[in-house]
């Protein structure tokens, strides 16, 4: 079995030569896959379906409904609105991405009684919404149902990426187990609604199989991309430094620099620069236009208030202040021990096997959660780019832990469709 030291990427997805079997395999495995997925499609699609015929049976306003949720925007005015199937896949988030298609940004940011910067949009990033827009624009379609479509898609992709990512390093089994609890999973119905959680997932995914691949210039196609898509591309940049130094070991301990020419090693430092960079391009775009150097930090801190109350920006200190708050010395103590667990988790020698990209891009990514997220009832949406660790072959050693993990997954998604989506947003 392979070992987070053994970096040279295996054979079976390359783009080199390689025997026609190999190649029809990997072809059924990718189909296999696409199965899978769309049978999770038909499976969420029932679950959003169940409960919207409920919440119209009681007018939208079932027990733990108090008030109606939705609004659509009419002749310039938030008004309550029964969604039909697309609208209810554009809601909560989606309303802010359909906005800036519609308007864009705001120049002016808004402002509460007190003067604090208020909510807006500048916190939702461009590239699905405008991607959508250019695809309703040329269909003559409607933004929202566009948006469930195209979200569908990239998750259709995003499976695709998952599961040939975890099968170069550690094979089929748990790539495919990998892949499953993603498409099935408590929170799968996030794939196929107006958010940009299937458009990042897909090009993060692509950025971290370019990286498998050592495809060091390619990569930052989609890493730049995914840096207007969605908060978190910046984690890329850490993790190129790592597998850098990696590799850099293992060449010295070899005692064969050309295990780790000059050329690779320049093409690496290349790409930390420019994955770094644009990963901070976002809050730079909002100064410009707004005039107000915070105008993007200060917009996501405003989502705080509610929990925190209006605090400045403090790395690292958003997940100790929280559960310090409500639960004490138990509460930071559950922190710690969730950290120190995680870390545990990354350094087992079954989880090391899954190679040096993965590990180093979701150590790096739950670093950037720790540091600048406040966990929410969004905590488990932002958390699904760890997804790639399900391919720990632990988990697929034992047929009970594979349906445990499947089956527990799926049963978790009706509740939280339920609870995410029907009376909060995730």
């Amino acid at each position: 079995m392979a070992t987070v030291d053994s970096a040279a990427p295996e054979p079976l997805s390359s783009t080199g030569a390689r025997p026609l079997a190999a190649r029809r395999r990997v072809s059924r495995a990718v189909l296999s896959v696409l199965g899978m997925y769309a049978a999770s499609r038909i499976y969420s699609t029932l679950l959003l379906l169940i409960g919207l015929w409920v919440a119209t049976a009681h007018g939208w306003r079932m027990p733990w409904l108090t008030d109606t949720p939705t609004f659509a925007r009419i002749d310039g005015v938030w008004v309550p609105h029964t969604p039909d199937f697309f609208g209810l896949g554009g809601l909560w988030d989606g309303v802010h991405y359909q906005q800036i298609a519609d308007q864009g940004y705001p120049s002016v940011l808004p402002r509460t009684a007190s003067g604090t910067i208020a909510p807006n949009d500048w916190a939702f990033l461009p590239a699905y919404p405008l991607f959508v827009a250019a695809f309703a624009a040329v269909l003559h379609a409607p933004f929202e149902v566009l948006a469930v479509i195209v979200s569908a898609l990239f998750g259709a992709g995003a499976t695709v990426l998952l599961y040939l990512m975890v099968r170069d390093r550690v094979g089929h089994r748990p790539a495919m187990l990998a892949a499953t609890v993603f498409s099935f999973g408590p929170l799968a119905f996030l794939l196929q609604v107006g958010y940009a959680e299937s458009m990042f997932l897909f090009l993060l995914f692509a950025a971290m199989y370019l990286m498998q691949r050592r495809r060091w210039g390619l990569m930052l196609v989609p890493a730049a991309l995914a840096a207007f898509t969605r908060p978190g591309e910046v984690a890329l940049a850490l993790a190129i430094a790592v597998v850098f130094v990696v590799r850099l070991r293992q060449a010295r301990s070899a005692g064969d620099p050309a295990a780790f020419p000059v050329r690779e090693r320049v093409a690496m430092v290349v790409a930390t620069a420019v994955t770094g960079l644009v990963g901070f391009a976002w809050p730079l775009v909002a100064w410009i236009v707004t005039g107000v150097p915070n105008a993007y930090t200060a917009t996501e801190l405003s989502w705080r208030d509610g929990f925190l109350g209006h605090t400045d920006f403090r790395p690292f200190t958003a997940w100790f202040e929280l559960f310090g708050r409500y639960l004490g010395a138990f509460g930071v103590a559950i922190v710690v021990a969730a950290i120190l667990g995680f870390a545990w988790w990354l350094t087992r020698p079954t989880t090391r096997s899954l190679g040096p990209v993965i590990l180093s891009t979701a150590a790096s990514y739950a670093l950037y959660l720790l540091a600048v997220f406040m966990p929410q009832q969004s905590v488990f949406r932002v958390a699904i780019p760890l997804a790639p660790l399900l391919g720990d072959p632990r988990f697929a050693e034992r047929d009970l832990w594979r349906r445990m993990l499947v089956g527990l997954g799926a049963l978790a998604q009706p509740v939280c469709v339920a609870v995410l989506w029907f009376y909060a947003n995730p």
